[in-house]
């Protein structure tokens, strides 16, 4: 059996024997070093015979780290020689890891877009949306590209492909889609320097392209012509009654299109007269509601299991489609002889009409659902008619001005300049 007490092979190196298991054709050993740092005596451990530790290879370890008590350059134990090859490797692994994020293609990163932004953030139309531009306009562009690679001029080209230009090169359509592709862009770009996929001294290329910007084009509707919008409604005898009713509840409310398709039975608070909105675009919103809202929504019978108010025509258990309504929309505008109008146009209506109605914002906002008071008066319109009033009456006023006797003071000479 072998001696299991330390004994000192050398000197600094000292080991002990296995009781029982042998290393070729003697005894297993252990092998620590012994040596003196800053006054201190230490002992550590090297490890067994078996696991290729010899007296040599102790001698050659110990050496390495009087070289560096000496010079002052290394570890000079251990412990640290274990941290820094921890350090190297880790170190190691980074640069590793940074080489590889740096050959990352635009197509990597829309995947992983779409699993960390899209799939988490993003509402059903808006995901669709996004993957239509990259599907269409993006990836044939730049999919195949490294994100380090793209450059401004590169980005510019995948918005700007989206205009319509003429032969002087004006731009005379496609403002709105190319603005979309920016936008998505931007926010790709974004998220690759948050990720790392792209290096941070490159920025984002397209902070220095100009934004597509689409002029406002919603109208403000008069009054005669919201009303003849609803006498059109009342003679709509061949359109579903559903249909009539869900745009009744939009000229009513002001409410986004998306918010009236979706309502249901259980968001109408009859005892409140309030509309409890569950999942709008700026997320939960208490709406007031008129007895004309509620008139329209009691005018479409339910229907057993199905909790939509405005179900579709042809699948009942679904929400009545956008391209329903505003196909009808397009009907009955047509027989009112209102041009230029389309559902979101009522939504204008009604916060211009808020704001001109009452002087706290706060009240058309909580009518609308906006959240932010720039929003909202992004909605509101000058309104022509008090504009014109405005204008007769300062008229009037500057005339008045100039007929009335003028009550002049002339001031001394010793007091003027």
């Amino acid at each position: 059996m072998a001696s299991t007490s330390w004994t000192t092979v050398v000197p600094g190196i000292r080991a002990r024997g296995h009781p029982k298991r042998r290393h070729g054709a003697r005894y297993d050993r252990y092998f620590t070093l012994r040596f003196s740092v800053n006054g201190h005596q230490v002992e550590e451990a090297l490890g067994w015979a078996s696991e290729g530790w010899t007296v040599e290879l102790a001698q050659e370890k110990l050496s390495e780290l009087r070289k560096a008590k000496r010079t002052g350059q290394g570890p000079t134990t251990l412990r640290e020689m274990a941290a820094a090859q921890r350090e190297a490797e880790q170190r190691q692994a980074e640069e590793e890891a940074d080489q590889a994020r740096r050959e990352k293609t635009m197509a990597n990163l829309w995947d992983r877009y779409r699993n960390e932004v899209i799939a988490t953030t993003n509402k059903r139309s808006t995901a669709a949306e996004k993957t239509r531009l990259w599907k269409s306009r993006i990836e044939p562009a730049i999919g195949a590209r490294r994100v380090n690679d793209i450059s401004e001029d590169d980005a510019g080209a995948v918005v700007r492909a989206a205009l319509r230009l003429d032969e002087s090169g004006v731009a005379v359509g496609g403002k709105a889609e190319a603005g979309n592709v920016y936008r998505l862009l931007h926010h790709l770009f974004s998220k690759a320097v948050a990720w790392r996929l792209r290096q941070r001294d490159l920025g984002n290329p397209l902070d220095s392209v100009n934004e597509p910007k689409v002029p406002r084009r919603e109208k403000l509707l008069t009054g005669s012509e919201v009303g003849a919008l609803l006498k059109a409604l009342d003679s709509a005898s061949s359109e579903q009654p559903q249909i009539v009713a869900a745009i009744r509840a939009v000229i009513y409310t002001g409410a986004r299109v998306s918010e009236v398709l979706n309502l249901c039975r259980e968001h109408v608070r009859r005892d409140e007269m309030e509309l409890h909105l569950p999942d709008t675009k700026t997320g939960f919103s208490r709406r007031p509601m008129s007895a004309e809202t509620l008139a329209a929504i009691d005018s479409v019978e339910p229907m057993p299991g199905v909790p939509f108010v405005f179900r579709a025509v042809k699948n009942p258990r679904k929400p009545l489609p956008y391209h329903t309504i505003e196909k009808a929309f397009r009907r009955i505008a047509t027989v009112a002889g209102v041009q230029n109008c389309t559902l979101h146009t009522l939504r204008h209506w009604v916060a211009t009409m808020t704001a001109n109605s009452t002087s706290n914002p706060r009240v058309g906002m909580a009518i609308t659902g906006h959240k932010s008071h720039a929003a909202y008066m992004n909605y509101v319109h000058a309104d022509k008619a008090q504009a014109q009033a405005l204008a007769d009456q300062l008229s009037r006023l500057a005339d008045g001005l100039a007929k009335s006797e003028p009550n002049l003071v002339e001031t001394p000479k010793s007091e003027r300049a």
